[in-house]
């Protein structure tokens, strides 16, 4: 449990420079709720809520749109069934929500999707909350902020890294996706839904990228131009926690790689384990561009905007600035990826969400869960 327990000691540090040069960081996660388990002076961050449709529209975002069944925008769709199970709900109504920030709506979300973070360790403590589904540019408005920036521009430096599986019913190993980002060969594997049955690994999510610290890797020289020159920070500018999805593939099978990427997949395993398709789970950019793209073991693309591949381009399920200190409520729930019988791919996930639940902090180096009793 070190590497969570290193981002906990450096959280602060992070925080502090982030709140200086972004007051408004938290209009993504302050909230509501308070935790029965978490002492009462170390509950303040709240867990998060849907944005109300003024906050949406301020932000160039097309509410009609959002609240259409393409959308599945969570206070409206998606209140039971998967990623919840049986009775329990995917989100709830909170009137606490509004009151807390003005910016929300009273819909709490319960379901906590879990993803690694892209900061070079891959550690299992990122979570977000998936309340909408974006599947064409019509989504946005074209309406810039007060800042003169529009969304769409925004969101297109920050990247949520879906694994969708590749391995179809019948056991056949699809090489490449359907739609634009294909190559017309067959058997190809879906792109239309990225809801977590679909994929073999968990998420990566880039919240990392951050350009006023040079937390976003700011190398002109970098292999992603894209990604490494963002000019926004994720918790600075996308002020609605949206993602734009950068699906990535293995193009080789992993039962008859060849000697190169054979070898390239092998170490990868050893370091991470396989995914439900058995094939390597991958954490980090590293491992994807410079190990499996580098090699030519994988690939990555993002789907058409115009909406031709019929599945999400953007998400909006913002991050959850600081998971700690009643951010994740008692009855919220983790969306993970889990193994046909049921447990965990990844327990790394279950480890920092349920201290994190019970104790409003990350595990220790030993893997116990200690309330944080310094104030945090």
């Amino acid at each position: 449990m070190k590497t969570e327990r290193k981002y906990t000691v450096f959280f602060l540090s992070a925080l502090a420079l982030l709140l200086m040069v972004c007051p408004g960081a938290f209009a993504q996660t302050t909230t509501t709720s308070t935790s029965t388990t978490i002492p009462e002076s170390q509950n303040f961050n709240h867990p998060p809520c849907d944005f109300n449709d003024a906050f949406y529209t301020a932000n160039g975002i097309n509410v009609t749109q959002l609240n259409s069944t393409a959308g599945q925008r969570f206070g409206i769709f998606r209140q039971f069934g998967p990623p919840a199970s049986g009775s329990q709900a995917n989100w709830v109504s909170d009137p606490t929500c509004s009151p807390n920030d003005p910016t929300r709506k009273n819909i709490r979300i319960l379901a906590t999707t879990g993803g690694y973070v892209d900061d070079g360790t891959g550690a299992p403590n990122e979570f977000i909350s998936i309340i909408a589904f974006l599947t064409n540019q019509n989504f946005f408005t074209g309406v810039a902020n007060k800042r003169n920036i529009q969304m769409v521009d925004i969101v297109s430096n920050f990247e949520a890294y879906a694994a969708l599986k590749q391995r179809l019913p019948d056991g056949t190993f699809a090489l490449t996706p359907c739609g634009t980002m294909g190559t017309g060969k067959t058997p190809c594997f879906p792109v239309t839904s990225v809801a977590t049955p679909q994929l073999r690994q968990d998420w990566r999510f880039s919240t990392n990228r951050n350009a006023i610290d040079g937390s976003d890797n700011n190398d002109p020289l970098a292999k992603d131009h894209k990604a490494s020159n963002s000019p926004f920070g994720y918790f600075c500018d996308d002020l609605l926690g949206m993602w734009i999805i950068t699906y990535f593939w293995y193009t080789v099978d992993p039962a008859n790689p060849g000697p190169k990427c054979g070898k390239v997949l092998a170490n990868l395993a050893a370091k991470n384990g396989l995914s439900l398709d058995g094939t390597p789970i991958i954490k980090t950019a590293d491992e994807l561009n410079l190990q499996l793209e580098a090699n030519g073991c994988g690939a990555e693309g993002q789907q058409a905007v115009n909406g031709a591949d019929g599945g999400a381009i953007w998400l909006i399920c913002p991050a959850i600035l600081d998971p700690r200190a009643g951010a994740i409520a008692p009855d919220a729930f983790l969306d993970q990826v889990k193994k046909p019988n049921g447990t965990p791919l990844d327990p790394g996930f279950n480890a920092n969400f349920n201290c994190l639940q019970t104790k409003g902090n990350f595990p220790q180096p030993d893997g116990t869960c200690v309330a944080d009793t310094t104030g945090l």
